[in-house]
């Protein structure tokens, strides 16, 4: 974005440059100030304008991966620094048990839908949310040769993955909501035990189990609304 504000300033100064020489041509020749220059006049200096946009063009697209990739990297560590905590946080957010709130015999009416594969396979999710998009990212840059927008784009495209992941698995363990299926993921062979104070005592596999407690908000929308 910076490299396309120099551009547009370069263009805007040798514009004003163009009205400058037209008044020093005025003032130089006061006798024809009152007419109009014709456009042989004006060709040279519009072409010289347009020669000195061409070449900021240049100069913006030369910006590969190889001349500026490790100046940038080194620019942005910083950025980096906190992608990796970010991703060091959503780790620990999944291996954390989410909060096993109360369920009793009267709520299971809602809870027994049957217990079925995902609609969308999990790893789908980063292939719409995170590899297409890279993959239009690297397509652009093949064309424009502008390093600094692909790592400005790929580098904002997963802080808001990793931020949107965080946030949205934190309040998942928070809020502990059972999932429509949770009755199949308690007791998978249909027979529900509860204590004496009517809470569930499950006795189905502790992964299935800690999934089923993960019912809002959908990860799925989390994802999708990036």
């Amino acid at each position: 974005m910076a490299s396309w504000n120099s551009v547009f300033l370069s263009w805007l100064k040798n514009f004003s440059n163009i009205f400058k020489d037209l008044s020093s041509m005025r003032v130089e020749n006061p006798a024809n100030a009152s007419h109009c220059l014709s456009s042989s006049d004006l060709l040279p200096l519009i072409e010289q304008g347009n020669k000195e946009y061409k070449m900021d063009e240049v100069q913006l697209g030369s910006h590969t991966i190889r001349s500026h990739g490790f100046a940038i990297a080194r620019t942005h560590m910083h950025d980096w620094l906190i992608l990796v905590l970010l991703v060091v946080i959503w780790v620990v957010i999944l291996i954390i048990h989410p909060f096993y709130r109360f369920v009793g015999k009267d709520m299971m009416d809602d809870l027994r839908y049957p217990l079925q594969s995902n609609t969308v396979p999990v790893w789908a999710v980063p292939m719409y949310a995170v590899l297409l998009p890279v993959l239009i990212f690297i397509f652009v840059y093949i064309r424009r040769r502008d390093v600094y927008d692909l790592h400005h784009a790929v580098l904002g495209l997963l802080f808001s993955v990793l931020v949107t992941a965080v946030i949205t698995d934190s309040i998942k363990n928070a809020v502990g909501r059972p999932r429509p299926d949770f009755f199949w993921r308690c007791f998978p062979d249909g027979k529900d035990v509860y204590d004496k104070w009517g809470n569930v005592i499950c006795h189905g596999d502790k992964s299935v189990i800690r999934e089923g407690h993960k019912s809002f908000p959908s990860g799925h929308t989390s994802y999708q609304s990036i």
